[in-house]
């Protein structure tokens, strides 16, 4: 039976007459806004059909646990592989292909007698209670099983919608606790025990051996066993102060030291980190800041038109974790994506998992970081005008109030945010300093980090960002490309540049080459190799002049108003200025690079 055909009968005649063709003229909007990028778009499609998908998911399973399963892995898939719908009149049976395909995975992998059961076929073995609450608390297989049956089980006996939530937070409790494990040893653990794959598929798929596999699975156990007790003495000391006695503190707010208005940098990501870099006595510079992490020597711009959104498409993670170990710090990441709401900035954040929005999946990590005196970065989806969402710092509680307290870079003094509004962050991102490596930990010379870096300018001005987006239909530019593609925008009659996107953009990146040119002046060399390198910084400093000129032009300020033909031409010659000015230090750097190393192999 064909798709449309299953659809037709699935749904009643009426609803199929009755303003049909409207329905579907308002679905292909959403679609094709959807393909553009559109997340609002997107989560009314969602909202539309959620419902709709989880009744063919139930008929399918007869288990509307595994249903709601289905529904959530389908709605990830159509979400990340919208662009590859051809025909956007048919969205739905599309859909409905997509909720088919992962109800028939599943229960091919799974059924009623198979690993992955549904939880409906645990009735069947309750007869064996006895012996089921006989839990071994070190092996986490009976864990894991215990508290799901628990969850079914009450479900079940109360009907009530919120003991099905419990199921839910349980694996939101599971998923916090993986993140003491590293990245191989997580993917391979949640492929064993969530995806149930065998451990010769999982050998394949991770190009290793059988023998490997176990060896991770076992010392995944190994560390998950000791994060149990971690997280479950932590709970304990929370029970303790809720009713009075000694414990953490309900209320702790850190004295953030003064963030100096020359230290201040557009690029918000390495501002907070500055920030909190301070926060625990260590106060380089930003300018060494915007060096090492690379930010002073890019550029990236949307291939849609003037949005400011490439500011932010990067790898937050690896680019996070990579500039803690340059600096000779140990970190930890947070991060996620809620699966029932628009997530901004979907090119940078969808290789997060999905989580839900509960408050004790973030909280705790916030309490440990303030709590041992250090601040959390945080991408805040709530950041004051003109920013639509920015990088900030959490560095303070109130379980009283129900508060944290969050920098802003509007606000000096700061702002609240409920702990409802940190959890429901459709974004999720949050990180803490955990310790500094020793000196023998943290061998690389000033010298050669300095080489790295000036490489790193060279391959990322010839070859753009590595980092990709997984969805078709979002792409950028970057590099000294991207200034074509810029210019490009402010020449094409049939594309109309975002004033407000472009005003962001040149306040940033001509704040970027002002930082490029003055770290390019703290590297240490001699003779021609540091001529070129000074050549090099004085290049920048004109391509930061350029741009600067655009800010003038279209300072980065909330604004309707069209943008004038002459300011387009202004802002093409300067453009266009820059980029010469770019193109001829990156040239001298080089240059330099190749004196470098021949004065190194001598």
């Amino acid at each position: 039976m064909k798709v449309n055909e299953l659809e037709n009968r699935m749904e009643p005649a009426s609803s199929q007459d009755r303003g049909g063709a409207i329905w579907q003229n308002q679905d292909q909007e959403l679609v094709e806004r959807a393909q553009q990028g559109d997340t609002e778009a997107f989560g009314q499609l969602i909202h539309t059909y959620r419902e709709r998908a989880k009744r063919w998911a139930e008929r399918m399973t007869r288990d509307p646990y595994m249903a709601d399963d289905i529904v959530q892995d389908a709605l990830i898939r159509a979400f990340l592989h919208l662009g590859s719908l051809v025909d956007t009149n048919r969205f739905l049976p599309w859909l409905h292909r997509i909720v088919q395909n992962q109800a028939n995975m599943r229960l091919r992998r799974g059924g009623p007698y198979k690993r992955e059961q549904p939880l409906t076929s645990f009735q069947n073995a309750r007869a064996n209670s006895a012996a089921s609450s006989q839990i071994d608390w070190d092996d986490l297989d009976h864990i894991l099983h215990h508290l799901t049956q628990s969850a079914s089980d009450e479900a079940d006996k109360q009907n009530d919608p919120a003991e099905h939530l419990l199921r839910k937070e349980l694996f939101e409790t599971i998923h916090t606790l993986l993140h003491c494990l590293s990245r191989k040893e997580r993917n391979i653990f949640e492929a064993h025990f969530f995806r149930q794959l065998a451990p010769d598929e999982i050998a394949d798929l991770y190009n290793t051996t059988v023998g490997s596999v176990y060896t991770y699975i076992h010392r995944s156990r190994k560390k998950l066993r000791e994060e149990q007790v971690r997280v479950f003495m932590d709970g304990h000391q929370s029970h303790l102060q809720q009713k009075g006695g000694s414990g953490l503190s309900k209320h702790n707010v850190l004295l953030l030291p003064v963030w100096p208005q020359h230290q201040a940098v557009k690029t918000t990501f390495v501002d907070r980190i500055g920030h909190m870099l301070a926060a625990v006595g260590d106060t380089r510079s930003t300018t060494e800041l915007m060096g090492i992490s690379g930010f002073a020597f890019r550029m990236k711009i949307s291939n849609r038109t003037t949005f400011s959104d490439g500011i932010y498409i990067y790898d937050w993670r690896n680019t996070f974790k990579q500039l803690m170990n340059d600096l000779g710090y140990v970190a930890s990441i947070l991060c996620g994506q809620l699966p029932d709401a628009p997530v901004p900035l979907l090119a940078a954040s969808e290789r997060f998992p999905v989580v839900l929005p509960l408050e004790e999946a973030v909280l705790p990590f916030i309490r440990k970081y303030i709590d041992m005196g250090k601040p959390v970065l945080y991408f805040d989806t709530l950041a004051d005008k003109p920013y639509v969402h920015e990088w900030s710092l959490l560095y303070g509680y109130d379980d009283e109030q129900r508060i944290v307290y969050v920098t802003d870079a509007m606000r000096p003094d700061g702002k609240t945010l409920s702990y409802g509004e940190i959890a429901g962050n459709p974004l999720r991102f949050l990180a803490g300093i955990d310790s500094k490596e020793s000196a023998n930990a943290f061998s690389q010379s000033s010298q050669q980090k300095a080489k790295e870096t000036l490489e790193f300018a060279v391959s990322y001005a010839r070859q753009g960002c590595r980092y990709y987006p997984m969805t078709m239909y979002l792409s950028y530019t970057s590099g000294l490309a991207a200034y074509d593609r810029w210019i490009e925008f402010l020449s094409n009659s049939l594309i109309t540049p975002n004033r407000y996107g472009m005003g962001q953009l040149a306040a940033v990146y001509s704040e970027a080459k002002r930082h490029a040119a003055r770290y390019l002046r703290s590297v240490r060399q001699s003779g021609e190799t540091m001529r070129l390198i000074l050549l090099s910084s004085e290049a920048y400093e004109q391509a930061a002049e350029a741009l600067e000129t655009i800010s003038g032009q279209v300072p980065f300020i909330r604004n309707a108003e069209m943008l004038s033909i002459e300011t387009l031409d202004t802002c093409r010659t300067n453009l266009q200025l820059a980029k010469e000015f770019e193109t001829a230090a990156i040239g001298y750097l080089e240059k330099a690079i190749i004196l470098w190393e021949q004065g190194i192999s001598k």
